[in-house]
């Protein structure tokens, strides 16, 4: 057994027990703040009453050895999240070892997840329950930025299409037969905050976020998609986007405007 073996168990836990949403539930997660840069094992966000961040690392086997450093990374993702947990298999940990571990982390704030495997299949027991972070509110967006366009070859784009839909589903009536934003709306959702404009220019790693350059990478993904129909206007920033029945099933759960 290696430790990527885990990764799926505390998936599950994360979706089941915490509920997080499925499509931001992964493994891997990228991290940076100025020239730290850290990764996450697995990763996932809730959202209910806001949006809550899980980060989780791991080690194969959480004895003796192991448990230092597993904790030490863990301390450093407490910056970026609203739950930070170790996991690994406590098999060969004995007793004390355990008491003692739980004693720091509980001091820490830090949850425990014991993931184990028998006849039959795994079992994951929470050993410890993370005690919530206090996060800078732009950390927070940040990482909910990360967790969306991970996997995504054209982020802009990807990004334009969830933000008009959580800017209409905030503003306006959803129910409408073609629910409509104007792009100039959705881009000033973006880019209002200059120092969450910033970071989304980090993120995504483009060196340019200005209004005209985003409107010409939207089309490349959506311009002629069964997704959305877009109101040609005098200027290009005042196009409408407007939201088919198809594109109201592909947009994935709000998590950017939050």
């Amino acid at each position: 057994m290696h430790e990527k073996d885990l990764y799926p168990v505390v998936e599950t836990f994360l979706k089941h027990q915490k509920s997080c949403i499925p499509e931001y539930v992964g493994t891997e997660l990228s991290l940076k703040r100025g020239k730290t840069s850290l990764r996450a094992d697995v990763f996932g966000v809730s959202n209910q009453d806001e949006p809550l961040i899980y980060l989780c690392e791991g080690k194969k086997e959480l004895n003796r050895r192991c448990f230092g450093k597993v904790v030490g990374e863990a301390i450093e993702l407490q910056k970026y999240a609203d739950y930070v947990y170790v996991f690994g298999s406590t098999a060969s940990f004995e007793a004390e070892d355990v008491e003692d571990q739980i004693s720091k982390c509980e001091t820490l704030g830090i949850g425990i997840l014991s993931v184990n495997f028998n006849e039959s299949g795994e079992v994951v027991k929470e050993l410890l329950e993370a005690r919530r972070n206090n996060i800078d509110k732009q950390d927070k967006k940040e990482v909910a930025l990360r967790v969306f366009v991970k996997e995504n070859d054209k982020p802009i784009s990807e990004i334009i299409f969830q933000t008009a839909f959580e800017y209409v589903k905030s503003n306006c009536d959803i129910e409408e037969e073609m629910p409509c934003v104007s792009f100039i709306d959705v881009y000033n959702s973006i880019s209002a905050d200059e120092e969450f404009k910033e970071r989304v220019r980090r993120v995504i790693g483009h060196h340019t976020l200005t209004d005209r350059d985003v409107r010409r990478e939207f089309p490349r993904r959506y311009g002629n998609s069964r997704y959305i129909r877009i109101e040609r206007k005098a200027d290009i920033l005042d196009d409408i986007i407007c939201f088919t029945e198809e594109g109201l099933r592909k947009v994935k759960r709000p998590i950017l405007l939050n």
